[in-house]
């Protein structure tokens, strides 16, 4: 069955833009920069990204007293202190992650074509947790800023998904009603709670093929965009 929106809003990071690539980039790249090797200490690249991931999951849970950057940084210092990497260049190294990440846009498979097909028939728009500094240099860096009529990040106007005032802001942005868009998302514990607030319709991209937890429906699946236009006319 056919349905008829008339405008298709995304979540950008693990939707559009493949979040994990881009921080993949950033941590290694920024160690990089500061000439910091991981071969001449005997360290592989897996392991560096594994301890990483494990502080910063751990630190970013304090972000109410942190800035992004310290978050940063402490990641760095306990990583390098763990594996006994000696630098002077942790704040360096800080900034330059910051630099890379803001500027990569490593994208999903396929996104420009549907994009592209879809911006002849709807209008779109995106909603995204995060900061201004980073969201919106990510999608220029992708080159698909200019598809988008509004683009919502949560820093902006002060509410983070799934809070129903990031969706509402979102419907005046483009003076529509939820019965009137469908959004797209990646997360259920961001996108499908926050959508299901806001009687939105919510088409879940399960890019890792995971089995739904019981009573959650979404109202269309897809684990490629590309499948998006199958009930899209």
């Amino acid at each position: 069955m056919k349905m008829l929106y008339k405008a298709i809003i995304f979540d950008l990071d693990n939707t559009l833009l493949n979040f994990e690539l881009c921080e993949r980039q950033a941590i290694l790249g920024a160690l990089e920069d500061c000439a910091v090797s991981l071969d001449l200490n005997g360290i592989s690249e897996t392991i560096f990204l594994q301890v990483f991931e494990t502080y910063n999951s751990q630190y970013w849970r304090q972000q109410e007293i942190f800035s992004p950057s310290e978050l940063i940084e402490m990641s760095y210092r306990s990583t390098l202190a763990q594996l006994d990497i000696q630098t002077d260049q942790i704040s360096n190294i800080s900034q330059s992650f910051w630099h890379i990440f803001n500027h990569s846009g490593v994208m999903e498979p396929d996104v420009n074509e549907v994009l592209t097909v879809l911006s002849h028939n709807y209008r779109l728009a995106v909603i995204t947790n995060g900061f201004v500094s980073a969201q919106l240099p990510r999608m220029q860096a992708a080159g698909i800023e200019h598809f988008f009529e509004a683009v919502v990040v949560s820093e902006a106007i002060g509410f983070a998904k799934p809070s129903p005032e990031i969706f509402h802001h979102a419907l005046s942005r483009l003076d529509l009603r939820p019965g009137e868009v469908l959004y797209v998302g990646d997360s259920l514990t961001h996108d499908y709670a926050g959508a299901m607030q806001v009687n939105i319709d919510f088409c879940y991209y399960n890019r890792k093929n995971q089995v739904l937890p019981q009573g959650v429906q979404p109202k269309f699946i897809v684990n490629q965009l590309l499948n998006l236009q199958d009930f899209l006319d």
